[in-house]
């Protein structure tokens, strides 16, 4: 894979830059199905954060550590674990794109009505042409182009990309570019999604989220149980056995700390949020506080998502200590409903941004 230059100077792989606390660095990493891969870290040593990502991985967050107690420590559930490709999506970080969750055709729904037997493949139908899609899209198991990285504007960054091919056009039948941004600075890491739609005979539909998987407890030490959750997400929004939603919704008050041994909060879509207060906050009494947020950047003072299309996604398994608090913008089989899809018309983008801050404790 091609390397590019660094903005402000020529550096050799596997180099360290260094501005003021601000560090970033480019080694070779060796995949099973990729040798030689280039691996961007970047760090916050100031407060105490770092991060690394793959773009032969989807683009992916790899690793992403906090200083606990004067050491490292690995909160990613999996960081740097590519035995097997394309991974399981509670793993890491992965976008989900162009769909979130999964997608069934009115006709497979039907048939799994009559017979009770689950779809092996999903599939969702524009027009009267069906395309198959596996479950959360297909961008995050893709190779993506590591287009630029440095230090600059108080942040260590990186940028990577993912263009339409003729691969891609068989399941999706849009020319697009997507691209991200990772950005570490003052004790704050910032996701930046860029999705451009190409010119298109007609609107460009998508959901959009990424699977984001922690440890949990963060840092090894302690137990889930003792972990909270705080949020003010109110809703809870029911899922049938195939995990579409039914339509049932039961409110819920999050607003102050709650355990994450209620098992409603291990498998569960919460809406119910205002648009600029999409956010949660993990406590670990062992390690540290992480607060999570999510918000879509208008463009031109205009925003293509609904407010009420904005969601956590909860995903746990105490046994296997790790907890993934999703963020979302659409439903699932948004492609086959339009319930929650954002629609790009040729030549125009869309914005989102995650946001994630760690506090550790004294």
């Amino acid at each position: 894979m091609e390397v590019p230059s660094e903005p402000q100077s020529q550096a050799e792989a596997g180099a360290k830059t260094t501005t003021s606390a601000l560090t970033h660095s480019i080694e070779k990493y060796d995949l099973p199905w990729a040798a030689a891969s280039p691996l961007v870290r970047l760090a916050d040593e100031t407060h105490g954060i770092r991060l690394a990502v793959l773009p032969a991985a989807g683009g992916e967050m790899a690793s992403l550590q906090v200083k606990c107690a004067e050491a490292w420590r690995e909160i990613l559930h999996r960081a740097l674990d590519y035995r097997c490709w394309p991974c399981e999506a509670d793993e890491r970080a992965p976008l989900l794109w162009p769909a979130v969750g999964r997608s069934f055709t009115e006709q497979q729904i039907a048939e799994w009505k009559g017979s009770g037997i689950e779809p092996r493949q999903g599939r969702y139908k524009l027009g009267n042409a069906a395309y198959d899609i596996d479950v959360h899209g297909f961008a995050r198991k893709l190779p993506w182009h590591l287009d630029a990285f440095g230090t600059t504007e108080g942040s260590a960054y990186a940028t990577c990309s993912l263009s339409s091919s003729v691969d891609t056009l068989r399941t999706y039948p849009f020319t697009f570019e997507i691209s991200v941004t990772y950005k570490v600075g003052g004790g704050r890491i910032a996701v930046e999604y860029t999705v451009n739609a190409g010119e298109n005979p007609y609107p460009m539909p998508f959901s959009i989220g990424n699977h984001l998987s922690l440890r949990l407890p963060l840092t090894g030490r302690g137990q889930f149980d003792q972990c909270t959750l705080r949020t003010p997400g109110s809703v809870i929004l029911h899922q049938n056995p195939l995990c579409l939603l039914s339509g049932d919704r039961t409110p819920v008050d999050l607003s102050s700390p709650t355990p994450l041994d209620r098992k409603e909060l291990l498998d569960t879509v919460l809406g119910g949020f205002q648009r600029d207060g999409v956010w949660l906050e993990l406590e670990d009494p062992a390690s540290m506080h992480l607060r999570i947020s999510q918000r879509e950047i208008g463009v031109n003072g205009k925003f293509l998502a609904a407010e009420e299309d904005f969601f956590f996604v909860f995903w746990g398994d105490p046994a296997h200590r790790y907890f993934c608090p999703e963020p979302w913008i659409g439903k699932p089989n948004s492609l086959n409903t339009g319930e929650g899809c954002i629609h790009l018309e040729a030549g125009q983008r869309f914005l989102w941004e995650i946001s994630l801050e760690a506090r550790v404790r004294s």
